[in-house]
């Protein structure tokens, strides 16, 4: 009996990544909570005990597959250059970048702010459990950066810059989570994305220092951004 031909990037493709495939074409299309490793094994072309040789249970695949995304979103605010913007347009672009990467790869960001929580977290080995904590801090640390040197020109007050950065990305995450969850019927997606840069901007506002609050900056600033898109 003849044996079946395999094609050439069959054959490339490491088993490991095969897998990995198959769970992020799931995940993409049914979420966590929609997709079994049963269902991924045999989307894959393998076995369930198989698919536990490369991968500790569905929770580090779908980690693994939130991990991807985390990177792409990194990549994109690691681009903003440190020390060639003014602060407050610096913000204004890291936020531009974060609803850019919602609007471009919606699955992934539904995963990271939606579906992801501790205890999945907890169920995926030290190694990537540590990976994916990096991973966040990294990202969270380019709005800590800019923080930090609004203080320390005194445009916000002082606080914990890290607590500055949460809010701000908790908030623009509230907002667009919205428009994927049926809030279309009030708002477009274009009003939503407004309304994250008005939220954004009205919370830098209550941050700013009593000095910088009396004297607000001109021109480009993200004050003036806000204000854009609200038809």
């Amino acid at each position: 009996m003849q044996r079946p031909q395999t094609t050439p990037e069959k054959a490339k493709k490491p088993r490991r990544d095969e897998v990995l495939d198959a769970a992020r074409q799931l995940f993409f299309r049914q979420g966590y909570h929609g997709t079994s490793i049963q269902q991924i094994a045999q989307q894959a072309g393998y076995s369930k005990r198989t698919v536990y040789l490369d991968y500790l249970n569905k929770d580090a695949l779908f980690m693994t597959v939130c991990a991807e995304g985390g990177e792409l979103l990194l990549e994109k605010l690691r681009r903003i250059p440190k020390g060639e913007l003014a602060i407050e347009t610096a913000i204004d672009r890291v936020m531009r970048e974060f609803i850019d990467f919602s609007g471009r790869h919606r699955e992934y960001f539904r995963m990271i702010f939606s579906e992801a929580t501790p205890e999945i977290i907890a169920n995926c080995s030290e190694e990537l459990r540590t990976a994916v904590a990096e991973l966040e801090r990294a990202c969270l640390g380019v709005l800590v950066y800019w923080s930090e040197q609004a203080m320390q020109k005194g445009i916000i007050s002082r606080l914990d810059p890290w607590e500055v950065a949460g809010i701000f990305v908790g908030s623009a995450t509230g907002i667009i989570l919205l428009s994927m969850g049926g809030s279309q019927t009030v708002f477009s997606q274009k009003t939503l994305e407004s309304l994250v840069q008005k939220a954004i901007w009205t919370l830098w506002k209550g941050l700013k220092a009593p000095a910088a609050a009396t004297n607000p900056p001109t021109g480009n600033t993200g004050e003036k951004h806000g204000r854009r898109n609200t038809a």
